[in-house]
C-alpha cells in the first residue's frame, strides 16, 4: 500500500477470514485507492495482508480514541493533537520525523544496554528514511519468492508484470544476477554446514547416492578439512567454480540433472538450474530427502489428517483431492522407508 491508501485506513477495516476449524487463513484490509483513478476521492480498494498486518490495525485500533475512525490520525498522548483537525492524519512529512525518531530511540537504547543492534549510519550520517522505501523493499523480497513477480503485479495493482519488474528492480538494474549470486551464497553456506556435519550421507530417495558423491567432491575440492568458510567474497568464488547443483528445499532437496528434470518439462527454463514451483516429487528422479525433508512431509501428513477428520464438511471434490494426496504422501514415506508411526 501507498502512504496515502495507508493514512485511509479506518476503523473495521480489517477483515479476517477463517476455515472450517476456525483457523485464520487471510486477513485483507480495504482503504481508498488514487494512484491511476482519475478522481482525487479516490476508489475504495482492498488489499490481501500478513498477521503482523492485522495485529498491528488492533493495535491502532486500541491505541486511538472510540470516537476516532482514522488509525493514522494524531494519538491524544502528542502534542499536535490538539492542533489538527480529528478528520485529517498524520502527513508523510510528520511520518518521515517518527521514523528519524525511532531510530534514534533504538540507538539510544542499544548504547545504554550495549547491544550490538544499532541501525548503522550511511556514510556517517543517519539514513533519511521514506515509506516509499518500505513499499519498494517489500516489492524486493515479493519478486524474489517463486511467482512472485505475478503475485506482485496483482498485489501492488500495477497494470503490466513489466512495471512490477521495474519497480521491484528486476528488470534493467541486475536484479536478477544479485538475487542468484545471494541464493548461490545461501546455499553455498548450507551446503559446506551438510558436508561438515556428515549430513549428506544420511540421505534418502532415488538421488541420494548421487547427492552424496556430489557433496563428498565439493568438500573435496574446496579443501575442506574441518573448517568453515566465513568470507562472502571466497565462497561465491567456490560455487560459481564448483557448484554441485544440489538445492535444499523444505520438502525435498534436489540434486539438478537437468535430462531427468520433471519440472522443466511443464515450463522452459534456462538449464541451470530446477523450477522449483514446478518440482514433482513424487516421480522425479532428481528428488534426496534429508531429516529436515522427511519431518516436513511428517507434518503435512498430519495436518491432512486433521483436516480430513472433519471430512463430512468437505466439498467432495475437495475431500478427493485432499484424500488424495494424503494417500500419495503416505505412499511417499512408506517408499522412502520412513513410515508414520501412526501408520505403522
Amino acid at each position: 500500500m501507498r502512504d496515502s491508501e495507508v493514512k485511509h485506513l479506518r476503523r473495521s477495516c480489517l477483515a479476517t477470514r477463517r476455515d472450517n476449524t476456525n483457523r485464520a487463513y487471510r486477513w485483507i484490509v480495504t482503504s481508498q485507492a488514487f494512484k491511476g483513478e482519475g478522481t482525487p476521492e479516490g476508489v475504495e480498494a482492498t488489499w490481501v495482508v500478513g498477521e503482523p498486518v492485522g495485529r498491528a490495525v488492533g493495535v491502532l485500533e486500541l491505541l486511538q480514541p472510540p470516537d476516532q475512525d482514522l488509525l493514522f490520525a494524531h494519538l491524544p498522548s502528542s502534542g499536535h493533537f490538539l492542533r489538527q483537525p480529528a478528520d485529517r492524519a498524520r502527513t508523510s512529512a510528520q511520518t518521515r520525523r517518527d521514523l528519524e525518531e525511532f531510530v534514534d530511540s533504538i540507538n539510544t537504547y542499544c548504547g545504554t544496554h550495549s547491544l550490538p543492534d544499532r541501525i548503522p549510519l550511511i556514510r556517517g550520517q543517519r539514513w533519511h528514511l521514506t515509506t516509499s522505501q518500505f513499499r519498494r523493499t517489500l516489492a524486493w523480497f515479493i519478486a524474489r519468492r517463486p511467482g512472485g513477480v505475478i503475485a506482485g503485479t496483482i498485489q501492488y495493482r500495477h497494470q503490466r508484470v513489466q512495471m512490477f519488474e521495474g519497480y521491484a528492480g528486476t528488470s534493467t538494474s541486475g536484479f536478477r544476477a544479485e538475487v542468484e549470486a545471494e541464493q548461490a551464497l545461501e546455499r553455498g553456506e548450507g551446503l559446506l554446514a551438510m558436508v561438515e556435519g556428515y549430513e549428506h550421507q544420511q540421505l534418502g530417495g532415488p538421488a541420494a547416492h548421487e547427492a552424496e558423491a556430489r557433496l563428498e567432491e565439493f568438500g573435496r575440492r574446496v579443501g575442506f578439512a574441518g573448517t568453515v568458510v566465513t568470507d562472502p567474497r571466497r565462497l561465491q568464488l567456490i560455487m560459481r567454480r564448483n557448484d554441485p547443483n544440489v538445492f535444499p528445499g523444505r520438502f525435498v532437496t534436489c540434486v539438478f540433472n537437468p535430462d531427468k528434470a520433471l519440472c522443466l518439462r511443464s515450463r522452459k527454463g534456462d538449464g541451470q538450474g530446477p523450477v522449483l514451483p514446478d518440482c514433482k516429487p513424487f516421480s522425479c528422479r532428481n528428488v534426496a530427502l534429508t531429516p529436515a525433508n522427511l519431518a516436513a512431509w511428517r507434518e503435512q501428513l498430519a495436518r491432512l489428517n486433521q483436516v480430513l477428520a472433519s471430512a463430512d464438511v468437505l466439498a467432495p471434490y475437495l475431500r478427493h483431492r485432499l484424500t488424495e494426496q494424503r494417500d500419495q504422501i503416505a505412499r511417499f514415506l512408506d517408499e522412502a522407508g520412513d513410515t508414520p508411526e501412526d501408520q505403522a
